[in-house]
């Protein structure tokens, strides 16, 4: 969800982390721990999808240029159908392998596009969805396969149910609100209590403490399973029309009734031991006139245990998902509620099953705050097409409750919690409507010249972890303008690649004395092969470079990894030898590169038409420009486009908070003042990116 709202996430996507996501689930689903495989499906189609549009290859070198060999060695973009060099296609086939993700764990096709639609993706398109219900699709008739051993296309679900009626009248309403409400009301407390939690869980750094909270959660749910059903358990006769006779567990009852021989079972240790799908499938088949398959105490032990236990486990460090999980607490507490309708109300046409269908629903609505993909999962997931009036119900109830209890849903919160992640709802905040673009951005910018030393590019790359830079127009290379305009915008990996391939020129220092400027040819008379390679390269540069870790490139070790030495003639340090003064006791020496320096020309290179916004501009219109175009750098420029600050997704997120606004603006003003006061005692440079 934050990887496809445009945060990037270390290792997230790769194969080693999706082999290992699939055996933890599997270990987890076994374990007895309430958490269920749905979530971790959606990471495990996501990962498929990625890890399908990684090509593995060797980076190009300017050696192959004029060899008969490929010039990206064993890959070759041109070979692929789509330019997954891209991070738009990429992230359009990680935005339907998450749909597949959710189709293939429910066998609901349209409820994963509408999923991926609703909670996952923050972009979306028309190409997007018709290839998500293609992966859904196949991934629904796979899993039908895999299950009947036969294709078709007609899918109940994996959650199908049967024997209740598809008839409720007027006067059922208001008790299908109130058990929506129960389960809003349940929702918000899984929320909360996560949320609490989370305070006094050991950090994620702690490996130890988290498998051994792990471990004690792990002990707690096996014993609560065994404990309570021998305790609590009643024995009840097998239904006669049961389908599936080991679905019943006879644990501490005789297998057979010892005066009429019928079978018996445990129906509490039914509830705990039965696959999870199965359970809730017995529970929606609660009829009016069947006899109930567990008494009303086996379920209101079955849903307080259950739910504490599963407020336990949701957040230990297992890879277990919250959508079983949560359809399990809503549909035992609605069957309960059922049951005690029923007993309350005899005469009425109450079936507990319906009550379960919706409290199911309701808690889904109420943990997630989704609508519309509960709604179709729900109807696809159950084949209750009949039932769905009642289950829209149940999601506006359930969210409309849930939401004046806790605001965020589930993944909104770990999102929030986790401190890591600037996630960007697609609303900007009503807390931006009083502030400006320049309340909000980070005024201490550093940029380039168009054609810049080699020397001041290593030292900037050094110092800062900025991923981009605006370029702006040099005096030197116009002697009729003073220079100072944004002209360009370059990004990080663009230098490091530039300096890698040792994409720079040198110039006379004489030259520049006499002439007042410098001469450049590397764009005067530019390769136009050597262009197109280095275009081509710049594309592949994060495919080819830590693709799963391009945190890795902001290190100052990135610079000591391009290994410059022998090119820059250096004996001692790059600053030293391009002529930066060192100190040693009472001595201090100078070292230059005879009359020559390395200069970069960023001019073919650099965005040439960057967005940029006033200072006066509105936040909330910032915020929108941001999002919709998801952008990483927004520039923002005065009257005479001079930047005078830059906004990023760490300073809209930052602003949305209600706390930090004030210190934003109080910071920016202050940061003001300072530069007045001591603006005779700066370079130009400085007084250009800290003019208000």
């Amino acid at each position: 969800m934050a990887y496809l709202n445009g945060n990037d996430i270390p290792n997230l996507l790769r194969l080693r982390t999706l082999i290992t996501k699939i055996l933890g689930t599997i270990c987890t689903v076994s374990s007895g721990l309430p958490l269920g495989q749905e979530g971790p499906m959606v990471h495990i189609g996501a990962a498929v999808a990625s890890t399908l549009t990684w090509m593995h290859g060797e980076f190009p070198s300017q050696k192959k240029l004029d060899s008969k060999k490929s010039r990206f060695s064993k890959f070759h973009p041109r070979a692929w159908p789509f330019d997954f060099h891209n991070d738009k296609d990429r992230r359009e086939f990680v935005s339907a392998g998450t749909a597949a993700g959710l189709a293939a764990a429910f066998g609901s096709p349209i409820g994963g596009v509408l999923y991926s639609l609703e909670e996952a993706s923050s972009f979306w398109s028309r190409k997007v969805m018709w290839r998500s219900l293609v992966c859904t699709t196949v991934a629904t008739m796979l899993l039908s396969w895999l299950h009947e051993k036969e294709f078709s296309f007609a899918l109940p679900g994996s959650l199908a149910f049967h024997g209740l009626q598809p008839v409720f009248h007027l006067q059922d309403l208001p008790l299908f609100a109130l058990t929506s409400a129960a389960a809003g009301i349940l929702g918000a407390l899984i929320n909360t209590s996560h949320g609490w939690l989370a305070r006094i869980r050991p950090p994620s750094t702690h490996a130890i403490s988290k498998i051994v909270e792990a471990c004690c959660v792990t002990f707690i749910s096996v014993a609560v399973i065994f404990i309570l059903p021998y305790f609590f358990g009643e024995c009840l006769p097998v239904p006669e029309m049961s389908s599936d006779e080991k679905f019943w567990f006879a644990y501490t009852c005789p297998e057979h009734h010892p005066v009429s021989g019928v079978s018996q079972y445990n129906d509490l240790a039914t509830l705990y031991f039965s696959v999870p799908h199965e359970t809730i499938k017995n529970l929606l088949q609660l009829g009016q006139d069947a006899d109930p398959f567990f008494t009303v105490k086996s379920l209101g032990i079955h849903t307080v245990s259950f739910l504490t236990v599963f407020i336990l486990a949701y957040g230990v460090a297992t890879p277990g998902g919250i959508f079983m999980p949560s359809m399990m607490v809503g549909a035992s507490v609605g069957a309960l509620l059922g049951c005690i309708f029923q007993s309350i109300f005899p005469g009425a046409n109450i079936q507990p099953g319906l009550h379960a269908l919706i409290g199911a629903t309701a808690l889904l609505g109420g943990v997630f705050r989704s609508t519309i993909s509960v709604v179709v999962i729900m109807v696809e997931g159950t084949g209750g097409i009949d039932f769905i009036l009642p289950i829209i119900m149940a999601v506006v109830v359930s969210n409309w409750v849930a939401h004046h209890i806790h605001q965020h849903g589930a993944y909104e919160a770990d999102l929030e919690q986790s401190g890591n992640v600037h996630f960007l709802q697609s609303e900007p905040p009503r807390e931006l409507a009083v502030l400006t673009a320049f309340d909000i951005m980070s005024l201490k910018v550093v940029g380039f010249e168009e054609v810049v030393p080699v020397r001041e590019v290593l030292n900037v790359l050094r110092s800062t972890r900025h991923n981009g830079f605006p370029v702006f127009k040099s005096a030197n290379l116009n002697p009729n303008d003073s220079g100072g305009q944004m002209v360009g915008f370059i990004l990080r990996h663009q230098l490091l690649l530039l300096l890698e391939q040792h994409a720079f020129f040198k110039a006379n220092l004489s030259s520049k004395k006499d002439s007042g400027n410098w001469s450049s040819p590397f764009f005067g008379n530019i390769n136009m092969k050597q262009l197109k390679f280095l275009e081509d390269a710049m594309r592949a540069y994060h495919f080819c470079h830590h693709p799963h870790r391009r945190d890795l490139t902001s290190r100052p070790e990135a610079i000591d990894e391009l290994d410059l030495g022998n090119i820059l003639g250096l004996h001692t340090s790059i600053e030293s030898t391009c002529g930066v003064t060192e100190e040693s006791g009472s001595k201090s020496h100078t070292t230059e590169i005879s009359t020559e320096t390395l200069l970069l020309d960023l001019r073919p290179f650099m965005n040439r038409a960057p967005l940029t916004v006033r200072g006066e501009c509105s936040a909330q219109r910032v915020y929108v420009i941001f999002r919709t175009l998801g952008l990483r750098h927004l520039c923002v420029t005065d009257l005479n486009s001079r930047v005078v600050g830059m906004i990023t997704r760490k300073d809209l997120s930052f602003a949305s908070k209600k706390s930090t606004i004030h210190e934003h603006r109080q910071n920016n003003s202050l940061l003001q003042l300072e530069s007045d006061s001591t603006i005779d005692e700066r370079t130009a440079r400085d007084i250009l990116y800290s003019l208000p």
